[in-house]
């Protein structure tokens, strides 16, 4: 008897399972819709509602582009991450056009690709301090712990600002934020604190301003009317746990899918020192990655038809990035790693339309300066354990590695 082909009113549970034979795929239920020739169906989420689920990527881009799909969490119906997305304050990534725009222009005038490339010196050095430390511990050494985890604490905190002399402080308040073995005691301690500093680090700069984001912020966020100060410190702090947990993902994962294509990682190598490929090279480890796994959460404001189907006012939908990301119609043999994709750009890592991510061009700064330069100084880079013992963590917002050992 043939498989059941899942058609619009089927309904599976959620899931954040990967399959044992490719841990960095979506989980393959996610695949089997995109490929029925139906790829819109229900999902069932822990409170028992059935939001839409989108797989595919012209729809993914619909949903988080039109209007008439509402980012907004206090709408009835809206389908929560968890129970705990229901207690949590709402930011600007809660909020819909026009009252977000303020926010997202804000954010794309001092978080834009040009700032960000004025900072790549920095972020170099700070990769390179980190590798160097690395290499003088013995073998084998933690990629999560020796590298993933402080690369992108420390980068935040040159971007904020942050004074050499707090930032091991720092570092170690973002790291507990993001490490599995966190109590939550502790990681709701850390959020404390680190909320607390970040008032700190504002209280100063409104004395004395400086060079960095958070003065800018200050000036034409709270001066200029966008937000008040305890908005400001909120977005702060959402800012760094959200851009910590996703760039120590990519690091980790992408470091894994390239030793699992070790003519892909050859090629890196051989270009690390070709902003053009390392550029592209980047966008594709994006794609393929793609680690943020509860995709984007909408509800629609009225009816309205997507893919030919009828979605109503108040139902819930669900567009996830991975799976739209290796759309075949888009993405030639999506589930192939291949760094010279023309098209690799075109991923929703990122996300898409007003909410696309509002740190992308930190994150493609930090991530091109770790992956042309990483493996060029540990040419010999290897797991120093099976794959299978590797901590993956799937029960996350964000798909990570709990730990790497490796060696060089």
């Amino acid at each position: 008897m043939e498989d059941d082909v899942l058609v619009p009113d089927a309904t599976i549970a959620w899931t954040t399972r990967r399959a044992p034979g490719d841990r960095l795929a979506p989980p393959p239920e996610f695949a089997e819709i995109q490929r029925s020739g139906a790829p819109m169906g229900r999902v069932r989420i822990w409170d028992d509602s059935e939001p839409w689920l989108v797989t595919t990527y012209d729809e993914y881009r619909q949903v988080t582009s039109d209007q008439r799909f509402s980012a907004d969490k206090s709408r009835p119906g809206f389908p929560l991450k968890n129970a705990g997305y229901q207690s949590k304050a709402r930011t600007f990534l809660q909020m819909d056009d026009p009252e977000h725009l303020p926010y997202r222009r804000l954010f794309a005038r001092h978080l834009s690709a040009a700032r960000m490339e004025a900072l790549r010196p920095q972020m170099q050095q700070i990769v390179d301090d980190l590798i160097d430390a690395m290499l003088a511990k013995p073998q084998p050494a933690d990629l999560v712990a020796d590298f993933a985890l402080p690369v992108p604490a420390l980068i935040l905190g040159a971007v904020f600002g942050v004074p050499a002399e707090d930032r091991e402080g720092f570092l170690d308040l973002a790291s507990t934020m993001s490490s599995a073995h966190s109590t939550p005691e502790q990681t709701a301690q850390a959020m404390t604190e680190l909320r607390a500093y970040s008032e700190k680090l504002v209280a100063a700069r409104e004395i004395e301003p400086q060079d960095d984001l958070i003065s800018r912020f200050l000036e034409d966020g709270v001066r200029g009317g966008v937000m008040t100060r305890s908005e400001l410190i909120s977005e702060v702090t959402l800012l760094v746990s959200a851009a910590h947990d996703t760039s120590t993902s990519l690091i980790a994962l992408g470091t894994l899918a390239l030793l699992n294509n070790p003519e892909q990682l050859a090629l890196l190598q051989e270009n690390s020192g070709d902003a053009k490929f390392v550029s592209n090279a980047t966008e594709e480890l994006l794609r393929f990655v793609s680690p943020a796994q509860t995709g984007r959460r909408r509800i629609a404001t009225e009816d309205l038809e997507l893919n030919g189907q009828i979605i109503r006012k108040g139902e819930g939908v669900i567009a996830l990035d991975h799976q739209s990301s290796r759309d075949p119609k888009v993405f030639l043999d999506p589930d192939r790693l291949d760094l010279q994709r023309p098209e690799a750009r075109r991923h929703n890592a990122l996300g898409f339309g007003t909410h696309q991510c509002a740190g992308q061009s930190l994150a493609r700064v930090e991530l091109q300066v770790v992956f042309s330069t990483l493996y060029r100084r540990l040419p010999n880079l290897a797991l120093a354990v099976p794959e299978a013992e590797l901590p993956f963590r799937e029960d996350t917002i964000i798909y990570n590695l709990d730990a790497m050992p490796i060696s060089w």
